[in-house]
């Protein structure tokens, strides 16, 4: 981390990373998986200049077959079942935005330390979903200035990935946040992201930055959040279109296309983007911060992390033998418990 980084900030730093690393889930559910429902997401978290903890997150291509255009974190299924859920996790980050899945292959000064592993979660489509956490940081020894955000370029794979941002991991234990970068962009700059969810939910608090509400799955009471991140990310698609750029994208990964776009991997829109985090995502991030910031946030939650109750039940109707291909699943959505008689939608990606 960079020398700019003062005792206090990087003390606290020290302490979140100390959190997570002595952080053990209840249960390790990966191995009961049948292998064809193994998957994995990359908490992927690095210091900025000032020593705030920021997590990855990229918005999925709109081309994708399932939750396309939608905010996820890095992941995916497992490729075999020799393979672990870490990873796992490493492998699809490195095909969707190009983190090596191999510390030897970063870039002096970077390394990447696996901290923990949360509880698992139940995906709407049946898959068990690993949430692994990482740090993603300069060597110990390195003196310099330069931070992750900086200097490691994400090379997006298009057919995945649409875009990549950045949000502070403490954020996501407030209602109250207010984005810095809203104080100096213009609101008639601001675009929605491909797929922009309504799900009925009124906002808490006064900056637009939170929303909630009560949901029921297979009747298990659980609990939607939404955050609405506002932020100017790394594209590799148009903003008002959801035309994958082939021919530049395929410029960006080869590094080749300089004119004032961030070479090897993207271009920063100039323009502010909405994005919707919601769903199983931002359970399992405010579940990391939780763990992270030894805090609870200041909005309602539920106390229980992973979905071991539903695992287990589905697990007991013999819902999680080997997947079918092509055989639609039930997806376990019920309505919402208090939503002011809105009907929405589960929330549970």
């Amino acid at each position: 981390m960079g020398t700019d980084i003062d005792g206090d900030s990087r003390k606290t730093l020290q302490d979140v990373i100390n959190r997570l690393k002595d952080y053990k889930p209840p249960q390790d559910q990966w191995e009961e998986f049948d292998p064809s429902r193994r998957a994995a997401v990359l908490i992927l978290l690095f210091p900025d200049a000032k020593g705030e903890l920021r997590v990855v997150l990229t918005e999925r291509s709109s081309s994708l077959r399932t939750f396309a255009g939608q905010v996820a974190l890095p992941g995916g299924k497992a490729d075999s079942p020799a393979e672990s859920a870490f990873q796992t996790a490493r492998r699809e980050a490195s095909e969707e935005i190009g983190l090596p899945s191999r510390n030897d292959l970063l870039p002096s000064p970077f390394t990447v330390t696996h901290l923990c592993e949360m509880p698992m979660n139940l995906s709407r489509n049946q898959l068990g979903v690993r949430p692994c956490v990482a740090l993603l940081h300069t060597k110990p020894g390195y003196t310099g200035a330069t931070t992750p955000e900086e200097s490691l370029i994400p090379r997006l794979d298009p057919k995945e990935v649409a875009s990549v941002f950045t949000v502070p991991l403490k954020a996501f234990l407030t209602s109250e946040y207010q984005n810095p970068e809203l104080e100096t962009a213009p609101e008639d700059k601001i675009t929605e992201s491909t797929v922009d969810i309504d799900w009925g939910a009124v906002p808490t608090g006064t900056t637009g930055w939170y929303e909630g509400q009560w949901l029921e799955w297979y009747g298990i009471k659980w609990r939607g959040h939404q955050f609405n991140v506002y932020t100017s990310p790394v594209v590799v698609q148009k903003r008002d279109s959801t035309e994958v750029l082939e021919d530049e994208a395929q410029a960006y990964a080869a590094g080749s296309l300089n004119d004032g776009r961030r070479s090897g991997g993207g271009t920063h829109d100039k323009k502010m983007v909405k994005y919707k985090v919601w769903g199983m995502t931002a359970r399992i991030v405010v579940d990391a911060a939780r763990v992270a910031f030894g805090a609870n946030p200041d909005f309602e939650f539920v106390d229980k992390m992973g979905d071991d109750e539903v695992i287990d039940l589905l697990n007991k109707q013999g819902k999680l033998g080997p997947r079918i291909p092509g055989i639609a699943e039930d997806s376990g959505r019920g309505g919402t418990l208090k939503t002011d008689n809105k009907k929405g939608e589960s929330g549970k990606l």
